[in-house]
């Protein structure tokens, strides 16, 4: 350790040395030049001159370009002020050096020199002095406004000197300064002095080093001052020191401005970039913090609001099983799940909103159905559109495949929005659902399948259509009328994209809007396996299973014990996770349904505790919980849980869960109507009516008429019941709103008619 110390020292050392021999360096090739500098004024003072103006004039062009380049990155407006100036100041210096006597350029008159000059430093010194209007960050400046007004100051400069000769008389040879000259150099250094003294007064505005090179070449320029009114001749000793000094001056100007901007960029010119960048920092991590909060404040808030509704929807269902249940008792559980199931989709809403805010979000892919999964969306927005008295068509391609990849929830949530939007904002009129199979050329494998949503509603404004997809915000007069949360759309839109595609629309006021976008979706062969516990009624299993609850409500617990011990299963419950993991161990149950957010031991502890027990390695977990931010995967994977349902619970997933992990064979009710049930719908071999009667069917399906088609479908059953089986698989088409498949089958049978 000492070894490395003394190395690490010895390194120190080594180079604070080198940097004091570069300074020595520096110093001693400041004096060899300043030297040269006197040699050469002793051979030729106009050689010295020349090359002690060409300095000043140098530095001068480089501050304005190093500023000029870089005014775009800073927010102070004081750099670039002063850069324009003295291009301008750099300029007059330049007609000064030419000037001069023995340059041999202006013949007409000898003393251009000493108004050049003077004239110059007036400029420098008041531009000095009006850049501080802009050294505060409120003050906005326009370079191209200033580096005009400077143009025309430098003319009139110029143009009183040598067109109209009007400029002060500043040297007479022989003679000396004219006073005019002399007080023109205290009024400069005067001018000069205010500069230092506001230079202090917002030091905090410049770097450290950048301020001590300033003051001092402010200082050196009112030596500098100072010596020229003491010569009376050009080549005087008084003169030499005077541009000594200037070149001392400009010096410290260069260590400040360029050196400093160049060699070290974030010391001056990219200062405010920096600090920016810093608060950016600040900003970001303030917003990280805060949307953390965010996150958590809705993962809780999402947990608490969720646990209720788990048991007011929870209940809701189970009640609906109940065959003693009146028309109105039924119609009052109807109304209870179907809020519960509003205020469940707001809050849905909002978290999905921030999940996709907060990149969480995933798409999950599976295979489903296609067909089926298209007429579920069908039956749902149907019900809306008989609700809302608007016809409601779907038009589906022959071609669509059977069975896609994709995610089933999003996927439903997209269409939902969607369509319920063109429901909920059409008036009168029609809601047209189309879907399409496009060509692939690209890749066997997958599909492009088209969606369209148009409806004959209001319509939107040309220029409100960016501000439909804003969170929630409703456009139009007849939005303040509709519920909602004014995120569907939004929502709709990120999934859209997510998916690799684009929500676009069309729309006309007062005539109605059209929604669409395409998603390229892998085919899949392999044919899904129906589950029949989903289409009948379940009255009990066939082997008696052990049931564990864990569950800190007792309102969760109890819709739980409710739907499964009437059906034979044997039920225990805990209420926390310690208390969970030992009645585990009692109890040995076959599956236990987990909640994840307890007190004294989560869930999360209490299945790890589980999965680490011998005795229990049989037992499958499924987490049951209300919790938002975790995925299902996220969820399963943190403690290797089976499986994971969200509350509130549906009884399908319940029953889905069971099937899948225990092998569970259900005992059902037997339907009262399963004759009527097995009615050949879906082949030809019934009777047809007459083709008077199909084709009045079919002027009322291509007038889209649904209601004339049901009633001349229920008069052609009342009128001959042989054509009933004809009648069932036309009405189940109609009911789907299959008006394209309807047409269509229509007309075969027509042709087999004619």
């Amino acid at each position: 350790m000492e070894i490395l110390k003394a190395f690490f020292l010895t390194g120190l050392n080594m180079e604070k040395k080198q940097n004091n021999l570069e300074q020595y360096i520096n110093i001693a090739a400041g004096l060899l030049i300043l030297t040269g500098l006197y040699m050469t004024s002793l051979y030729s003072y106009l050689l010295f001159h020349n090359i002690s103006e060409l300095f000043s004039i140098i530095v001068a062009c480089g501050i304005f370009m190093v500023a000029w380049n870089s005014r775009k990155y800073m927010e102070s407006n004081y750099l670039v002020f002063i850069a324009i100036a003295y291009l301008f100041v750099a300029g007059l210096d330049l007609l000064h050096t030419l000037s001069y006597k023995g340059m041999q350029i202006f013949k007409d008159y000898d003393y251009y020199a000493n108004q050049l000059w003077i004239g110059a430093r007036y400029l420098e010194s008041i531009s000095l002095l009006a850049a501080f209007i802009y050294i505060k960050k409120e003050r906005t400046l326009n370079p191209y406004i200033i580096f005009s007004i400077y143009m025309i100051i430098f003319s009139i400069i110029v143009m009183s000197v040598f067109y109209w000769k009007i400029f002060p008389v500043c040297f007479i040879e022989g003679q000396g300064l004219t006073p005019f000259k002399k007080i023109s150099e205290y009024i400069i250094c005067f001018i000069l002095f205010i500069d230092i003294t506001l230079l202090f007064q917002y030091r905090d505005k410049f770097e450290k080093n950048v301020f001590q090179f300033l003051v001092c070449s402010l200082f050196c320029t009112i030596i500098a001052e100072l010596a020229f009114t003491f010569y009376i001749s050009n080549y005087g000793f008084s003169n030499l020191v005077g541009h000594y000094f200037k070149i001392f001056s400009f010096y410290m100007i260069y260590k400040a401005i360029i050196e400093t901007g160049i060699v070290k960029p974030h010391d001056i010119i990219f200062r405010e970039l920096i600090l920016k960048e810093h608060k950016l920092k600040e900003a970001r991590d303030a917003a990280d913090v805060a949307n953390k909060a965010k996150s958590e404040f809705l993962a809780n808030m999402s947990h608490e609001l969720r646990t209720p509704l788990n048991g007011i929807l929870g209940y809701a269902q189970i009640l609906k099983l109940d065959p003693s249940l009146s028309k109105s008792q039924r119609g009052g559980v109807d109304v209870i799940e179907r809020s519960g199931r509003h205020l469940l989709n707001l809050i849905n809403e909002v978290l999905d909103l921030s999940k996709i805010e907060a990149r969480k979000m995933e798409i999950h892919e599976s295979v489903i159905n296609f067909s089926e999964f298209l007429k579920n969306i069908v039956n749902i927005i149907n019900v809306r559109a008989k609700q809302k008295k608007i016809l409601f068509f779907s038009e589906f391609d022959k071609n669509l495949p059977v069975h896609i990849a994709a995610d089933e929830k999003r996927l439903s949530q997209i269409l939902l929005n969607i369509l319920g939007n063109a429901v909920k904002f059409t008036r009168q009129g029609k809601v047209v659902f189309t879907v399409q199979k496009l060509e692939n050329k690209e890749d066997s494998q997958f599909t492009r399948i088209y969606f369209q949503i148009e409806d004959t509603g209001i319509g939107i404004e040309e220029n409100q259509i960016e501000d439909i997809f804003s969170p929630f915000k409703q456009v139009g007069e007849f939005s303040r009328t509709i519920e909602g949360t004014g995120l569907g759309l939004s929502i709709s839109q990120k999934l859209v994209k997510m998916m690799g595609s684009r929500l676009d629309v069309t729309s006309t006021p007062g005539k109605g809007s059209v929604f669409s976008f395409v998603l390229q979706l892998k085919q899949s062969f392999e044919p899904l396996e129906e589950k029949e516990s989903y289409h009948k009624k379940i009255t009990g299993i066939k082997d008696k299973k052990k049931i564990l609850i864990v569950d800190d409500q007792e309102a969760n617990r109890s819709v739980l014990i409710s739907l499964l011990s009437p059906l034979g299963f044997e039920i225990m419950e805990a209420c926390d996770g310690r208390e969970g993991f030992q009645k585990a161990l009692e109890f040995l149950p076959d599956l236990i349904f987990m909640d994840l957010v307890m007190p004294k031991s989560d869930g999360f502890e209490a299945t790890r505790n589980i999965r680490n027990s011998p005795e229990l390695q049989h037992a499958r977990v499924v987490a049951v919980s209300a919790s938002s931010f975790l995925s299902p995967q996220e969820i399963i994977a943190k403690s290797n849980f089976d499986g994971f349902i969200p509350k509130p619970v549906q009884i399908q997933e319940i029953f889905k869960s069971l099937e899948t992990h225990l092998s569970i064979e259900w005992l059902y009710e037997e339907s009262k109507n399963e004759q009527d049930d097995n009615i050949p719908v879906d082949n030809d071999d019934f009777s047809l009516p007459p083709l008077v009667y199909m084709e009045k069917l079919y002027r009322a399906v291509r007038g889209g008429d649904i209601v004339m088609l049901r009633k001349q479908l229920d008069d052609m059953e009342n009128e001959n019941k042989k054509y009933i089986s004809f009648v069932t698989r036309i009405r189940k088409l109609a009911d789907a709103f299959q008006i394209l498949n309807i047409r269509e089958l229509l007309e075969k049978y027509m042709g087999k008619n004619k």
